[in-house]
């Protein structure tokens, strides 16, 4: 059995891989047997040169899709059999342009029929395979434009990693988590104030007597996260005491603690969710405008005075009757 063909979308890279040194040998084999001081690598930039003349590192690497250190790579091996030389841009001299040297024209006029030869094969060797594969191959190509398989692939993990974490609401054993998670990032960034200490001893008298809420986020089996929901009026609450412990950053916790809190305000009537970050913490601020929370200008009554200054943001929302409404389930 070939297991990388029955392993089959999984395999893509290394069968393409594998396909890519069969083509490349044959075509090393071929250069070889005729006398031909050539790699097949070098093809694509030798090739632009001859129609171009003179083309920079850039524009190379823009014309065939590569890397500035592929092409600085495959260039400096070329230039090193003395096929192609580096001048300086007349137009510009801090700009610097490859062309063939005069070898290297002279080896063109070899070339040539060699890869008339190569054409008509891999032409032929195409037409065996189904005239639709150079088609299906740019739709690929014009797929991975649109989104890489890192990008499909991290976009499922992280949907996989959402759903694994539970949201809970308060209980009074969760106090103590609330108080150690917040103390976690505090103690490493800042310095804990005394309004810190306040939230963080009372969070059922201060947040949930006043209307608020207390979250929690767990992940297999531990209290790895929580935040909180302070409310200022009817139409405004804070998200506030946002923590994730350091071991589950990364395991999209802060997201579903966020996305849970920004239910919480909408089931009570809350027309905007605003918070204070940091610039210090890129992650935070980053989700925070993911999920459509932008920056206010200007003294904001409900931005809390705390010595570390921070960035306030605000959400609007559209919110729900909770009589009407069913709660969304998270755990």
């Amino acid at each position: 059995m070939d297991l990388i063909r029955h392993l089959g979308p999984l395999s893509l890279a290394s069968r393409l891989r594998r396909l890519t040194e069969q083509l490349y040998k044959d075509g090393t084999r071929i250069y070889r047997e005729n006398s031909v001081d050539f790699e097949p690598r070098w093809f694509t930039l030798f090739y632009l040169l001859k129609e171009k003349g003179k083309v920079s590192v850039t524009e190379a690497a823009k014309a065939l899709g590569f890397s500035h250190p592929a092409i600085n790579q495959i260039a400096g091996e070329i230039s090193r059999r003395g096929l192609i030389e580096s001048i300086k841009d007349k137009n510009d001299e801090r700009r610097h342009l490859l062309r063939l040297t005069k070898k290297g024209k002279t080896a063109l006029k070899e070339l040539e029929p060699v890869w008339a030869d190569i054409q008509a094969a891999a032409g032929e060797l195409l037409k065996e395979a189904g005239d639709d594969f150079l088609a299906a191959l740019g739709r690929v190509e014009d797929a991975l434009d649109q989104a890489g398989v890192y990008q499909r692939a991290t976009h499922r993990i992280k949907g996989r990693q959402l759903e694994r974490v539970e949201i809970l609401d308060y209980q009074p054993q969760f106090k103590r988590y609330f108080k150690s998670l917040n103390l976690e990032w505090l103690q490493k960034y800042f310095k804990v104030e005394d309004e810190d200490q306040i939230f963080l001893s009372d969070p059922y008298g201060i947040i949930i007597k006043s209307g608020g809420s207390v979250i929690f986020a767990r992940l297999d089996g531990k209290i790895v996260g929580t935040t909180a929901l302070l409310k200022h009026d009817k139409q405004t609450f804070e998200l506030t005491k946002m923590a994730v412990t350091k071991k589950a950053q990364g395991r999209q916790v802060g997201r579903k603690l966020t996305l849970a809190a920004i239910e919480r305000a909408k089931t009570k009537g809350a027309k905007r969710l605003v918070l204070l970050t940091s610039p210090k913490l890129t992650a935070a601020y980053n989700l925070y405008r993911s999920l459509g929370f932008e920056e206010v200008s200007g003294s904001q009554p409900w931005a809390t005075s705390y010595i570390r200054g921070g960035i306030p943001m605000s959400l609007k929302l559209k919110s729900r009757n909770h009589k009407n409404q069913k709660r969304r389930s998270y755990g």
